[in-house]
């Protein structure tokens, strides 16, 4: 049987919102190992496993999405694209493709699924998968926001912060050596000026200790 052109599909209803990302937006845990061990390459296996787990757990996300739109949405009532995938799955032994997609729907016909039927729910499909994703962009841009923005705006300010530390450590290490030299040449100054004191006024003693000697001996 061939399969007629759609011609006009039914009003799309706006999808029921169901388990938005708007608390589940999470970066993914990447842990950094402490070991003088862990390496690039351990790091890259780490990230492709996390992107792998995430990217299956997302895939069941929409799995489950269309599994309750089919069971739940009125929209989908009776045997649609859903169905039909199904059948087709289930004879999947069949290798030649055309023949496995018409026999998959000769299948279904008995039930009322007709091309027109099956192509207007396929796009109610898309229409519910991309209203999801909308909602999900949203939730991200917001956590993106929270979570990425605001945390480097804090970051470029700690390191101005830190940049305006190290100029204030530059010049505090310029007046500590400025200081050093200066407490250096004082100290020496100093010094030289006691020691030549002392001695000079340790010599003027011993002058006048000397003449009272004489004078005791020779009167």
């Amino acid at each position: 049987m061939e399969f007629k052109e759609e011609e006009n599909q039914p009003p799309l209803k706006e999808a029921k919102e169901q388990n938005r990302v708007a608390n589940s937006v999470e970066p993914l845990n990447e842990e950094v190992q402490p070991s003088a061990v862990s390496s690039s390459a351990t790091a890259v296996t780490s990230t492709g496993s996390a992107r792998t787990g995430a990217l299956v757990d997302h895939q069941k996300y929409f799995e489950d999405l269309i599994e309750e739109a089919n069971a739940k949405n009125p929209l989908f009532q009776g045997t649609d694209f859903k169905e039909f995938i199904d059948s087709k799955i289930d004879v999947e032994a069949i290798s030649d493709e055309a023949t496995r997609y018409k026999t998959a729907f000769n299948v279904l016909k008995r039930t009322g699924l007709t091309k027109e039927r099956l192509v207007s729910t396929a796009h109610q499909y898309i229409q519910l998968i991309e209203d999801d994703l909308k909602g999900f962009v949203n939730a991200y841009t917001q956590q993106y926001k929270k979570d990425v923005d605001q945390k480097e705006l804090l970051l470029q300010k700690k390191a101005e912060e830190l940049q305006a530390l190290n100029e204030k450590i530059r010049s505090l290490n310029e007046e500590i050596k400025t200081f050093s030299v200066d407490i250096a040449q004082s100290k020496e100054k100093l010094n030289i000026n006691k020691e030549s004191f002392v001695m000079a006024g340790e010599n003027k003693k011993k002058e006048i200790q000397t003449e009272l000697q004489k004078i005791n001996q020779y009167f």
